[in-house]
């Protein structure tokens, strides 16, 4: 099993009402409904994410003893994005302009995009994005280890989507009262 992150900034959330004891099958099922799914082979979709444990990337499994660590749980999510490379889109675009004798017109470049897309991004392998939360049930306090805006975003969506409960961001000042 991977280490647990020991620096770094962080994203605190708290929220109103209860959570399965993490303790407890419901929890893990929970996260097993929102699991992530690869998009490796996929055409269409350039983002994936979902829940995954840190013995286990894939999200196919989640064994109640993956997530214990002493005081809290450890949560991990996976954000996997395809992203077609934008020399490749010049690339292709300057190779069509040149056969043309023209610029391509707005339309035609989307249709370009679109087919490229469609030609281009299932041989395309994703990047892979791996991050830790730490829960503290007792205190329904949750600490994100990034602070992008995505990554909050990502992880506010799947907790929303998991346990129907809504997250409240916490800044420094009112983390410290609230604790």
């Amino acid at each position: 099993m991977t280490a647990f992150r020991r620096s770094g900034s962080f994203t605190a959330f708290t929220w109103q009402g209860r959570l399965p004891d993490p303790q407890d099958e419901a929890f893990t099922a929970a996260l097993a409904k929102r699991r992530f799914r690869t998009i490796e082979n996929a055409a269409s979709e350039e983002v994936s994410f979902g829940w995954v444990t840190p013995a286990d990337p894939t999200g196919d499994s989640f064994p109640l003893e993956d997530l214990e660590i002493d005081p809290g749980t450890w949560l991990r999510f996976r954000i996997d994005k395809k992203v077609l490379p934008k020399k490749w889109l010049q690339h292709h675009r300057d190779v069509a302009e040149k056969a043309r004798g023209r610029r391509l017109s707005v339309r035609e470049r989307k249709e370009l995009r679109d087919d490229l897309i469609e030609k281009l991004l299932p041989r395309q392998l994703p990047t892979t994005a791996h991050i830790d939360a730490l829960l503290f049930a007792d205190r329904q306090l949750v600490l994100v280890f990034a602070s992008s805006k995505g990554a909050r975003e990502i992880f506010e969506k799947l907790f929303f989507e998991s346990f129907a409960l809504p997250l409240d961001r916490r800044d420094p000042y009112s983390l410290a009262v609230y604790c």
